[in-house]
């Protein structure tokens, strides 16, 4: 008899651990190939953070034209830091853009304005190239087979690296044309970076793409340019934060603000 319960009892164990083993190969995760990251890095995003630049530089000094955006909320909306630097000297403002207007810090008090005339670009620019940016959302096949892929694992986590080099031409000029297009902050600015857009030399392309847990983390682009004999352009857009400002909203002191003061040219 005794024996017998010794034989049960031992089935049991055998079950239990039997089970736990089941239990433990269902949680862990087998690697992705490179076509299922890729698929999982297209994920639409809600909210984040985006850092767009242009640089224009030579060997002696450079040009930064940054753009600092928080995106988010119900209906999205962007809260910009913009920064120049030229001559060692920055200057920067602060500005929140919704559907209708654009609200911009004047230290004390807060003015409102049409983006588009003050900036050369809209809210639908500026959603298509942050929000639809087609090189995350819907990448080109020539992208998807020049990613080389590398893994890690951390904590029974994988974390998955995409990069790519290209030199492609219309992959290049499909990538800098939103930088361009929404990182100018005066109408000025942006005549000058449609030149370049137009003019300038390209040369090279810098992707790179990180899966952490199955959700993208971060995403780069990075193209090179040149023009003329001596000046060479860099424009980039670095995304990271995804997820972190789903309801951002314009802050009620700076929806109350004064219509941004304009200079009557006309002659009586």
């Amino acid at each position: 008899m005794k024996l017998k319960k010794t034989i049960i009892g031992l089935s049991f164990a055998a079950l239990f651990l039997l089970g736990g083993c089941s239990k433990q190969e269902k949680k862990a995760t087998s690697a992705l190939t490179k076509t299922q990251v890729v698929q999982k890095a297209k994920s639409s995003f809600k909210s984040g953070q985006v850092i767009q630049s242009v640089t224009l530089g030579t060997d002696t000094s450079n040009q930064v034209a940054l753009a600092n955006t928080t995106f988010g909320g119900k209906t999205t909306v962007y809260h910009i830091t913009n920064q120049t630097t030229s001559k060692g000297k920055t200057s920067s403002t602060e500005e929140w853009v919704n559907l209708n207007n654009v609200y911009i810090n004047g230290q004390d008090t807060w003015y409102k304005a049409d983006l588009e005339k003050l900036t050369g670009h809209n809210y639908a620019d500026l959603t298509d190239a942050i929000m639809n940016n087609h090189m995350i959302t819907n990448p080109s096949d020539k992208l998807v087979s020049a990613y080389k892929m590398k893994k890690s694992k951390k904590d029974g986590v994988y974390t998955y690296t995409l990069t790519a080099k290209s030199t492609d031409q219309a992959l290049m000029k499909k990538a800098a044309a939103p930088i361009f297009d929404t990182t100018a902050q005066s109408t000025n600015q942006a005549k000058i970076f449609s030149q370049i857009k137009k003019l300038g030399k390209y040369q090279s392309m810098n992707v790179k793409a990180v899966i952490k847990g199955n959700k993208l983390s971060t995403f780069n682009v990075f193209v090179n340019m040149k023009l003329g004999k001596l000046m060479h352009v860099k424009v980039g857009q670095s995304y990271g934060n995804f997820g972190s400002h789903d309801f951002l909203r314009v802050p009620d002191s700076t929806t109350n603000a004064k219509d941004l003061p304009t200079t009557n040219t006309k002659k009586k």
